[in-house]
C-alpha cells in the first residue's frame, strides 16, 4: 500500500482529522478492481457486467458471418484488436471518485472445421476461438477533498476460450445463414486481487446466428452477426453479470487481389440487471 497524499488547505488539519483521512485512503487502496467497477456501475456509466466488460468482445465476427467452409474444409481467421479506454465516475452521495485508463492488445485466432455430415439439411461445423491478451490499467481513487491513491497493473497471457460444438450452415444462392451455440470457458488467468485480469472467471453460453448476402459477380457483401449471452456467476466474487445482446455488422465491397473495403460496427445491450451477493454495490442495468 502507498501512503495517501496529505490533504492541503488553508488551515492545518488536526491530528485526528489526518488519522481519519489516512485510514480512509488505506481502505481505498485495498479496494479490488471489482469493487471499483461496482462504484462506477452505481454511477450509471458502465453499461454491462462485472468489471464493465461484456463476455463477447464486439468486432470479432463480421465478414462472412453466415458462411462456413465447404464440407471437410478448414477456415482460420486471425484478428488483432486494440482498445484504449478511460472512465471517470463518482457514485451518487459517495465521497469517492474513481478514474481508470485501460489499454488492451488482443490477438485472437478463430478456427472453423466443417464436418462431412449434415443436420436438418445444413452443413455441420465446429469451431474454437483462442485469445492472447496484454492489458495495462491505471486506477486512481480519490476521496473528495482528501487524499488519492494510484495503482497500475500490467498482465498478459492466454484469455478465455470460446468453443462451438454446433454450427449449422444453410446456403441459398447469394444468401447464407449460420446458427450456432457457443460456450465461453474461464481458461484465462485470473486473480481477484488484481485491478485487471486476462480472464473473466465466469462460464457463459450463447445462442447466435450469422447472415451473409454476397454477390460473387459484383463483390458486394453484407453480413450481420447477433447473439444472446447468458452468464454464470463468478465463483470468486459471487457476482452474476446480467445477460447481454450483441450484434456486429459489415457492408463491404470485394476488390481485386483479395482486398476488401467497407464499413463495420457493433451494438451491445445488457438486458437483465447484475445480481448475486457480490453485486450489492452495483445493481446496474444496460443503458
Amino acid at each position: 500500500m502507498r501512503d495517501g497524499v496529505p490533504a492541503g488547505g488553508a488551515m492545518a488539519p488536526s491530528r485526528c482529522t489526518r488519522a481519519r483521512r489516512s485510514a480512509a485512503a488505506t481502505r481505498l487502496l485495498s479496494v479490488s478492481g471489482a469493487a471499483i467497477v461496482a462504484l462506477v456501475s452505481a454511477a450509471g456509466v458502465v453499461h454491462a457486467s462485472e468489471y464493465g466488460v461484456g463476455t463477447y468482445r464486439p468486432g470479432q465476427v463480421d465478414l462472412f458471418a453466415g458462411m462456413l467452409p465447404a464440407p471437410g474444409g478448414v477456415l482460420v481467421k486471425n484478428y488483432f484488436l486494440f482498445q484504449d479506454a478511460s472512465l471517470t465516475a463518482q457514485p451518487n452521495n459517495a465521497p469517492v471518485r474513481a478514474h481508470t485508463h485501460t489499454i488492451t492488445y488482443t490477438d485472437a485466432t478463430f478456427v472453423i472445421y466443417t464436418t462431412p455430415w449434415r443436420v436438418f439439411g445444413a452443413n455441420w461445423g465446429v469451431a474454437t476461438l483462442a485469445q492472447t491478451r496484454i492489458a495495462d490499467q491505471t486506477l486512481r481513487v480519490t476521496v473528495i477533498g482528501g487524499p488519492s491513491s494510484t495503482q497500475r497493473s500490467t498482465v498478459g497471457g492466454f484469455g478465455d476460450l470460446i468453443v462451438s460444438p454446433l454450427m449449422l450452415n444453410w446456403n441459398f444462392s447469394k444468401f447464407h445463414l449460420v446458427s450456432a451455440l457457443m460456450f465461453y470457458a474461464p481458461t484465462g488467468s485470473y486473480d481477484r486481487r488484481h485491478i485487471i485480469d486476462i480472464g473473466l472467471n465466469r462460464w457463459a453460453v450463447e445462442p447466435n446466428f450469422g447472415v451473409t448476402w454476397l454477390d460473387p459477380e459484383t463483390g458486394r457483401h453484407a453480413s450481420l452477426f447477433a447473439g444472446y449471452t447468458v452468464n454464470a456467476e463468478n465463483p470468486s466474487t459471487h457476482y452474476l453479470s446480467g445477460q447481454e445482446f450483441h450484434a456486429d455488422f459489415v457492408l463491404a465491397q470485394h476488390l481485386p487481389h483479395g482486398l476488401v473495403a467497407g464499413i463495420a460496427g457493433y451494438a451491445v445491450q445488457q438486458t437483465t440487471p447484475d445480481s448475486g451477493s457480490g453485486a450489492n454495490l452495483a445493481r446496474s442495468r444496460g443503458g
